[in-house]
């Protein structure tokens, strides 16, 4: 695969411009971004590019912008994926938690592909809304929106009084690769179904609306037609290249413009990058420990007195966010 270049990209009005708040959208000194959904979210870290060119995009007057990942791969708006062994509830509780120690200024949410794409087969456990999700369609899309509300204030409730910015963000479409994978029309249909409701949503709430879907080309879409990329490793999943094209997505859906004469491949940005991903991956085991039943839960008995050690990730975490500061302004001044 080629390596990923960057490029400028120049803020057009879209549809959903009528939908943004009178202000246009800019990071501030001191952010705290949180990006919080299901796969698509979780999966940015592992690359590094949605940060890093929103980083870039904030601009070289805006110091002190961090970045929380706690998107949760095949979650739903119920929170059944962060439930270890309890019901939805335990999910959402714990959503709740971590973005109360986050402390977010700005919110980036997505959710809605699993959904639009079992309205049929069911997307949660949560005994609330089980049945209603595989009621086909119609049923499934309503129970989606009820409840994305829902969490959507819970998610603010967490987030405390210094939240200013909350981004209702449309899932991006899905590939079309060919034989063997399956044909993801009908999943795009449904998936641009899903887009107009967030959509709605967000105007009904006073949130902004980035349509996603349609800045990565979901509205050109034919069925049956083959993609042009592969941007993805099955149709669904984003690899290096997808999150190359969802991060420029996502800087001009918010109506900001990437520096000009930006590489991906010049070593500032590289250094960069590598910096962000290692951040990202403490900052992953801080809230996420792998032996967090041992930690925290029912058989903490036998281990429980190693969870003193999960609060020293924490300088790690600000020494990698101190070098990240350093390299943008390396960045910027190599510019």
């Amino acid at each position: 695969m080629k390596a990923p270049c960057y490029f400028v990209l120049v803020a057009v009005l879209s549809a959903s411009a009528a939908l943004l708040p009178a202000a246009p959208f800019g990071f501030r000194n001191d952010d705290r971004v949180a990006l919080v959904g299901n796969t698509v979210v979780e999966r940015a870290q592992r690359f590094g590019h949605v940060e890093t060119l929103l980083n870039l995009a904030a601009g070289a007057g805006v110091k002190g912008l961090t970045f929380r990942n706690i998107g949760w791969s095949g979650d739903s708006v119920f929170g059944d994926a962060r439930s270890y062994f309890g019901a939805p509830k335990e999910g959402r509780d714990r959503l709740q938690r971590v973005v109360k120690e986050v402390k977010p200024t700005v919110l980036l949410v997505c959710y809605g592909t699993n959904a639009a794409m079992t309205a049929k087969k069911g997307w949660t456990d949560d005994p609330a809304g089980a049945a209603r999700s595989r009621s086909g369609d119609e049923e499934s899309l309503s129970l989606f929106v009820e409840t994305y509300g829902k969490l959507l204030d819970l998610i603010v409730a967490g987030a405390g009084a210094e939240l200013r910015e909350v981004v209702l963000i449309s899932p991006p479409p899905l590939e079309n690769l060919g034989h063997p994978l399956p044909d993801q029309s009908a999943n795009n249909a449904r998936l641009a179904v899903y887009r107009d409701a967030i959509r709605d949503l967000a105007e009904a709430r006073g949130h902004r609306f980035l349509d996603l879907f349609q800045k990565m080309g979901g509205n050109k879409l034919k069925a049956g037609e083959k993609s042009r990329g592969p941007l993805s490793i099955n149709g669904v999943h984003y690899g290096d290249a997808g999150y190359v094209l969802i991060g420029e997505s996502l800087v001009s859906g918010l109506g900001l413009t990437l520096p000009e004469n930006l590489s991906a491949n010049d070593s500032s940005v590289v250094a960069l990058r590598t910096t962000i991903m290692e951040k990202n991956r403490l900052f992953f085991h801080r809230w996420r420990p792998s032996n967090e039943t041992y930690l925290f839960l029912f058989r903490k008995h036998e281990q429980g007195n190693n969870a003193k050690e999960i609060p020293m990730f924490d300088p790690l975490i600000e020494k990698e966010e101190e070098a990240v500061e350093r390299l943008r302004a390396v960045v910027f001044n190599k510019l």
